[in-house]
């Protein structure tokens, strides 16, 4: 995996080779897009691997707590959502860990894209 990071050391999220294909990820390991080089790839990740933080995404593989989330916090390790459509104070929150979503036994997909899951 390749770090991408703004010029001001932030980092925006990962590309990845897989086969011949080049995967965009945020920073939490949810896909973002696949590309056919690793080019389009990266500039998918600096374009909106942080503007799609603040959209709605739908988090699959939990139980009772699927369905429309907002994204809290977003780390390499893991990513913390209120759920719900709302971030309100007092809204219930989960943290899914990378290693979850990297398995694919929890997916996170952004508004109505592919479902993000590393193990599909």
């Amino acid at each position: 995996m390749i770090e991408i990071r703004r010029d001001d050391g932030e980092l925006c999220g990962y590309v990845r080779a897989l086969g011949d294909r080049w995967q965009a990820l945020v920073v939490f390991g949810a896909v973002l897009g696949d590309h056919a080089s690793e080019d389009a790839a990266t500039q998918q990740v600096r374009d909106s691997g942080i503007a799609v933080l603040q959209d709605r995404w739908t988090l699959a593989g939990t139980g009772d707590d699927d369905g429309i989330v907002c994204i809290q916090e977003a780390r390499p390790d893991g990513v913390r959502v209120a759920l719900g459509y709302y971030s309100l104070p007092g809204v219930p929150s989960r943290w899914v860990e990378r290693v979850d979503i990297d398995a694919g036994t929890v997916t996170l997909r952004h508004g109505s894209d592919e479902p993000t899951g590393l193990g599909r």
